[in-house]
């Protein structure tokens, strides 16, 4: 039957007919002595008539690439397990299996992503962005859990459910449509977001049922959904051939109270492995460390700069130098002249020239097959597996840039020295270490007696833009912004060791003053703190960190595949990837597809170990997350996300009445008790600007734009730093700097730092 045939029955029509159809599978369960959970209904040549002939008549050609069951898109529904082969090798037994004559072609390139480095994966995202098309459906009719609601995606009659197959537990959902940049309205796709990390290894089930369009009529699922879940027959051997793993579905929905009538749709995916996600960064992290000479890496100091009391309040000495890293970093010597995409997008970025689109598709012609000179892993094999980790070329040795600052609060006024606690910064979005002499690092650094040393984020700094762009234009070159990020972090870590080691940065003479001068370098622990981009990859140093234990995330996030679109910074990257990729079908799984690889090098690949579950040879660590309510730059949700996932206590009341959108604010937050002045573990405090300055953020998947960016305000406010303070000592707690109430950050001018 038609939408329209549905539409023209009455509702009492249409529960009749869903109860035939559960009574035709409970007659075909007698019969064939199937339908539950032996994953059989017997030969399906005895069942309902075949609908093979309402089925695409290209549909045999692509089988072997295409998921049959959303025929709106190659990919779709994604992610999937259809797009996975057994491998006895990793650690869930699958690997992913993507073909590029099925993946979304560049318009620059005119090639299809190259699945290569996906196809090293043995599952997907633990931050999945779940996407699939539902032509017509209206969330609101069909009583979907969205952002204004999350606790309803928990509720016994929720019509779009994420089930672990194993322990049959509900996952905390939300589920929207695209709103970003749609190319047509049949190319609007349905977007279900996970709000709790998923369990490392696990397999879970997407069930769709009940869905309704706008006028609360029901919506028939597709011929290929109903051939397996009424039991039609079906002369194609690739349909038959999915019969057994389909029925196994069913049976598992049904042990989860989800009838198999009621179903639209429905199919598993299986989450990667902490191993695979997490082994690359935590092999060149041991690998760094062992080779080091006497455990602390080289450095040389290049400019020590003292200042006046009039030249800078705060800052009795800047420091710069250089610091030797194992490299684990290649690029290849193709001989690709890059020069002219470079030319083309040089405009774009350094004035208000729209995008020369056309000037960059004459300029990706003329690259030729070869791999683009872009850094990438070193592996020992040109064809690494799974599991293979990187390696260095040699010996090989990059020199890595910081700077570091020293407050006047680390000497007395008579002289003597009051060692300094010692951090490192992370610096934001395409920024540089130079961010360590902003204002509210120095303003920290000389309230509360702290030495910042800080590096680039090598990949995502400033030196990076360009290179960060090949990603954009073409999907292929994802992995290199993702590997020299995971060196960078490695880069920070071993910057750490020289700061903390007693044979490191305190032997040098730019690290000692007063009178007589002694180092002001408290060498007894190690802390982070980082802003924005800072706050993001924070997560991840912060979990593979071993001389690090207690750190403060500022304006956080993870999940990039939910970042971006939620991002006032986004549009002009985006510009690029729309161009590349104009099908908002193509966008909306090419973030999907992106964040499986993206977890190498963001917190949503690594948060689970943060704590509970430690890495090995890593110590369990504890995190301060400072969020911004209604954040332009790095979306208040994922924040939320990350704090439910590591188990982090909510300041409460987080919020005035009514401000947070959702009905029943902060779901599966436990309150942190203000009475309780000896909580050591992980927080999140929320930093409100008050609704004159900023509006609640819009639920779709848009940026917020309306009134100021708070972005930079919680950083910017004293009580804040305070806390941070507090939280930053060896045996640090959690303060109430709120007085029992919702935290009010100063009203000042967000500071530009993602």
């Amino acid at each position: 039957m038609s939408i329209i045939g549905l539409r023209s029955l009455s509702v009492g029509k249409a529960t009749e007919l869903v109860a035939q159809r559960a009574t035709a599978c409970v007659v075909a369960a007698l019969v064939l002595g199937g339908c539950g959970d032996d994953g059989h209904l017997g030969n399906p040549s005895d069942g309902l008539d075949s609908l093979d002939s309402e089925l695409s008549p290209d549909l045999a050609s692509t089988a072997d690439l295409c998921d049959f069951l959303d025929q709106s898109h190659c990919m779709l529904p994604f992610p999937n397990d259809f797009y996975t082969v057994a491998d006895a090798s990793t650690d869930t037994g699958l690997r992913l299996n993507l073909t590029a004559a099925a993946l979304p072609r560049s318009a620059f390139s005119d090639r299809p992503i190259d699945p290569t480095e996906w196809n090293r994966n043995d599952g997907f995202s633990p931050g999945a962005m779940i996407v699939t098309q539902v032509p017509g459906i209206d969330l609101a009719a069909t009583g979907a859990p969205q952002l204004t609601d999350l606790s309803a995606s928990l509720a016994p009659g929720a019509p779009v459910v994420l089930i672990d197959a194993a322990t049959l537990e509900r996952t905390l959902i939300w589920a929207e449509l695209d709103h970003n940049h749609v190319s047509s309205p049949d190319r609007q796709s349905l977007n279900i977001r996970v709000a709790k990390s998923l369990a490392y290894g696990h397999r879970y089930i997407v069930a769709l049922r009940d869905v309704k369009d706008a006028q609360a009529y029901p919506i028939e699922a597709s011929a290929a959904f109903r051939i397996y879940r009424d039991n039609h027959r079906s002369g194609l051997s690739f349909v038959n051939a999915r019969r057994a793993h389909m029925e196994s579905l069913f049976g598992t929905l049904e042990r989860a109270g989800i009838s198999r009538a009621s179903l639209y749709l429905a199919w598993d995916f299986t989450v990667a492995s902490q191993r695979n996600l997490t082994g690359r960064l935590v092999a060149i992290r041991d690998a760094a460390f062992a080779a080091l000479p006497d455990g602390v890496p080289r450095f040389t100091v290049t400019t020590v700069r003292d200042y006046t009391t009039a030249e800078d309040p705060r800052i009795l000495r800047h420091i710069e130098g250089t610091l030797a890293v194992p490299s684990f970093l290649v690029t290849p010597d193709t001989r690709t002249d890059i020069s002219p995409v470079i030319a083309a997008l040089t405009p774009y970025f350094t004035t208000t020239a729209p995008l020369a689109v056309d000037a960059l598709k004459r300029a990706y012609a003329g690259l030729g097959d070869q791999p683009l000179p872009l850094p990438r892993f070193h592996y020992a094999s040109p064809t690494p597996g799974v599991n293979d980790v990187p390696t260095r070329d040699g010996d090989a040795t990059t020199q890595v840039p910081f700077s570091c600052n020293i407050p006047r609060a680390a000497v007395n006024a008579d002289g003597s020295v009051q060692p300094a606690r010692l951090a490192l910064y992370g610096h934001g979005l395409f920024g540089t270490a130079a961010e360590v002499n902003g204002d509210r690092v120095t303003a920290m650094s000389n309230e509360h007696d702290f030495v910042f040393c800080a590096t680039d984020w090598t990949g995502l700094s400033a030196n990076d833009l360009f290179t960060v762009s090949f990603q954009f234009l073409d999907l292929s070159n994802a992995r290199v912004t993702f590997d020299t990020l995971q060196q960078s972090i490695l880069n920070a870590l071993l910057l750490g060791r020289a700061m903390l080691s007693p044979q490191g940065f305190g032997t040098n003479a730019a690290f000692q003053a007063g009178t007589p001068g002694r180092s002001v370098l408290d060498t007894s622990a190690l802390y982070y703190d980082g802003d924005s981009q800072g706050g993001i990859l924070g997560g991840v140093l912060m979990t593979v960190a071993q001389d690090i234990t207690r750190g403060v995330l500022g304006v956080p996030g993870m999940n990039y595949s939910l970042l971006l679109e939620r991002s006032a910074d986004f549009p002009v990257l985006a510009a690029m990837l729309y161009a590349a990729y104009p099908d908002s079908l193509d966008q909306q799984f090419v973030f999907s597809l992106w964040q499986s690889l993206w977890d190498r090098a963001d917190a949503d690949g690594y948060i689970q170990a943060l704590h509970d579950r430690p890495l090995a040879g890593t110590p369990p660590h504890e995190v301060l997350m400072h969020v911004a309510y209604g954040d332009h730059q790095v979306s208040m949700w994922s924040a939320e996300i990350e704090a439910r996932t590591i188990g982090a206590r909510l300041h409460c009341p987080a919020l005035a009445p009514g401000r947070h959108p959702d009905a029943v604010p902060y779901v599966q937050l436990d309150c942190l008790d203000a009475r309780d002045t000896g909580y050591h573990g992980s927080a999140i405090v929320v930093w409100d600007s008050g609704p004159a300055r900023v509006p609640a953020p819009p639920h779709d998947n848009l940026p917020p734009t309306a009134g100021v960016d708070p972005h930079g305000d919680p950083s910017a406010t004293a009580a804040a730093r305070l806390q941070m303070s507090r939280f930053l000592q060896v045996d640090g707690t959690v303060v109430d700097v709120c007085d029992g109430r919702p935290c009010a950050s100063t009203g000042v001018a967000a500071v530009a730092v993602w």
